[in-house]
């Protein structure tokens, strides 16, 4: 393993004849990716090759790319007397951010500075092969992932340019048999396609011109449900006592009139699923997820007009949750629905709908068909949003606005 890092290192130095270009916002990319990998489970590490992947994207807007993403390795099971390799399959949702282009002036010349390299974050499914143990094949195993990776790419051509990237995949407690959350690392090598190049690009009006403006906190309260397939709903609440108080305390960016990146914390108070036979609620039990969302301002996808005070932006994202009564650590997804309202340049109003998918092992229960999708909790929170700085995106005064 150590010589093909090495290998990858070398090549990928000799190519760095150029570096990457300054992407057009709308652009079309591809990739394809091959290398090796280190799995670490259960206190031990395995290194092997092969590890390859497939990318295919668009920048949103010159810092920002959202990709669809397939990586595979095949890789030693954890599973205590199983034999040989099996396929491990990552299928993710990616965004990356070009570093250079939020900082710096970011122009094709022979070598960017002060390094170029796309940092990239990702949730997806994740996909473990039966695997043979005493001689009788295991089932697959299914589970969420996250992932945080670095891109850096080399420009060759005025469409092509050469990569190495790294991506650590966080897989959840009890995957692959493992009693312990575990990783998956790769390194390769690849080779990527691009659309076209806007080397001569300037923000526009309705995107975030300065670092430090269009930064903003929130802080919600509502109500929480436990879903187990929403069950729950069929039974008297009063039994299950699957609704809970539950909070929201944020941080995000608007990037441009219609892409928000946000840091989220939700939970605290949650239950296990209700006990039919014996009538009996789950037990409760505390917890937390802070999750990533990228959300899209729907109300501003045809145009940005004047005067208009709300802002609906549909979201997607992931993150780490855990336990503390007794502790787990895993990786969950949401997706969610906000509803934000100008009251002034320093403050909104905010409604928030999301759901949030966990594995089972931390909900405390599948629900009746033991699909894992229909595991985890629905939120409903109203809330506050203090905005820092000038913040422009969002919502703009009338032309010939008069203020008292």
């Amino acid at each position: 393993m150590k010589k093909i890092l090495t290998t990858l290192l070398l090549v990928f130095c000799c190519l760095g004849v150029s570096a990457q270009p300054a992407v057009k916002p709308g652009s079309l990319f591809a990739s394809v990716n091959g290398g090796g990998f280190a799995y670490s489970h259960s206190g031990t590490t395995a290194f092997g090759t092969p590890a390859f992947g497939v990318e295919f994207g668009s920048w949103l807007m010159k810092p920002l790319a959202f990709q669809i993403a397939y990586e595979g390795s095949m890789a030693p099971s954890a599973i205590k007397g199983s034999t040989g390799n099996t396929l491990f399959s990552f299928m993710s949702a990616e965004f990356k951010w070009d570093f250079n282009a939020t900082f710096f002036h970011v122009y094709n010349k022979t070598f960017q500075y002060p390094v170029p390299f796309y940092p990239m974050i990702g949730l997806g499914l994740l996909m473990r092969q039966p695997v043979t143990l005493n001689g009788v094949k295991t089932p697959t195993d299914n589970e969420f992932q996250a992932m945080l990776g670095l891109q850096l790419p080399v420009r060759l051509t005025n469409r092509l340019s050469a990569s190495l990237e790294y991506k650590c995949f966080f897989l959840p407690q009890g995957f692959d048999g493992s009693n312990a959350p575990n990783n998956m690392h790769m390194v390769t090598l690849g080779l990527m396609w691009r659309q076209s190049d806007d080397p001569f690009h300037r923000k526009t009006a309705y995107e975030a011109r300065n670092t430090s403006e269009d930064w903003f906190v929130g802080y919600g309260v509502g109500a929480l449900f436990n879903s187990f397939e929403f069950e729950g709903l069929t039974i008297n609440p009063s039994k299950t006592k699957l609704w809970n108080i539950t909070g929201d305390m944020m941080v995000g960016r608007n990037y441009s009139d219609v892409w928000t990146i946000r840091f989220e914390l939700s939970g605290y108070f949650a239950r296990h699923r209700y006990n039919v036979e014996k009538e009996q609620p789950g037990n409760w039990y505390p917890f937390n997820m802070l999750h990533t969302d990228f959300m899209v301002n729907v109300a501003h996808l045809l145009r940005f007009k004047r005067g208009d005070r709300l802002s609906v932006l549909p979201y997607l994202g992931a993150g780490p949750v855990w336990t503390y009564k007794k502790p787990t650590f895993t990786v969950g997804a949401d997706a969610g629905l906000m509803f934000r309202y100008y009251i002034d340049n320093a403050g909104d109003v905010f409604f928030d709908a999301k759901y949030m998918m966990v594995p089972p092992r931390v909900a405390g229960g599948a629900g009746p068909s033991g699909n894992i999708l229909g595991v985890g909790y629905m939120t409903l929170t109203v809330g506050y949003i203090h905005n820092f700085g000038h913040s422009t995106v969002r919502y703009r005064m009338p032309v010939n606005h008069c203020t008292d």
